[in-house]
């Protein structure tokens, strides 16, 4: 159990589990999270400080050009020199800056600019730049070891194999439901963060209590359950 402030992000957590772990010898080779810690600069840092490959749900791309589906130029379309710092759109125009800057959530990336020259009268402009009045198109990059590690990930997250083995998660996520239904978990009794803390640390000895007294009695799993739609489906089948 780690309690922390509503206003920490789920993937500052995953270096304090992983360094919790590391304590006490108990590293796994794989950690399989949800997509609220599954970023590149924590599986970069997993993989470099722990020797752990961390497995999570990526967020989708959200940018104007792969909102708009097939024919526009997204940033795969694109090819990278990292070597020589200079980038190559589809249609053989490079780029003319390469410069770092920090974004909002003061994390290092890459801003890349093409030349207004090339862009202005190129004729797949639309399919390329954000908006009509745009007039160059300017690409932000993660570093290198964190962008082919995004590459990486959303390739592989599109096999049935990884989608097999997501399916262990079923077990966090069960123990987390029995927190919220069983123990209210999701309200604190208490004001403070210590307070709460100590509610959350009894709260998971509650349900290894429960779960053991269960093992002991032999007491039956319970049915997995099965969403309205879900049921539809089946009944159609």
């Amino acid at each position: 159990m780690a309690t922390t402030a509503a206003a920490i992000n789920e993937d500052r957590m995953a270096a304090v589990v992983h360094a919790s772990l590391s304590q006490r010898e108990l590293l796994p080779e794989e950690h399989w999270v949800d997509t609220g810690y599954a970023n590149s600069p924590a599986m970069v840092a997993a993989r470099r400080d722990y020797g752990v490959e961390l497995h999570g749900p990526l967020q989708a791309v959200n940018s104007v050009q792969s909102l708009r589906g097939d024919g526009a130029y997204g940033q795969d379309a694109f090819t990278i020199d990292w070597d020589n710092e200079r980038v190559t759109c589809p249609n053989g125009r490079t780029s003319r800056s390469w410069a770092v800057y920090s974004s909002q959530r003061r994390m290092p990336v890459l801003r890349v600019g093409f030349s207004v020259l090339d862009c202005r009268p190129c004729p797949h402009r639309r399919d390329c730049l954000s908006t009509p009045t745009t007039q160059r198109r300017q690409i932000t990059l993660r570093p290198r070891e964190e962008y082919e590690a995004l590459r990486q990930t959303r390739v592989l997250q599109q096999t049935d194999e990884w989608k097999e083995r997501y399916k262990i998660r079923a077990g966090v996520e069960g123990t987390i439901a029995q927190g919220v239904q069983h123990c209210d978990m999701r309200r604190s009794r208490y004001r403070g963060l210590t307070k709460t803390s100590l509610q959350h640390q009894l709260t998971g000895a509650a349900i290894n209590l429960a779960r053991i007294d269960a093992w002991l009695s032999g007491t039956s799993h319970a049915r997995t359950r099965v969403s309205h739609f879900a049921a539809l489906q089946q009944s159609e089948g």
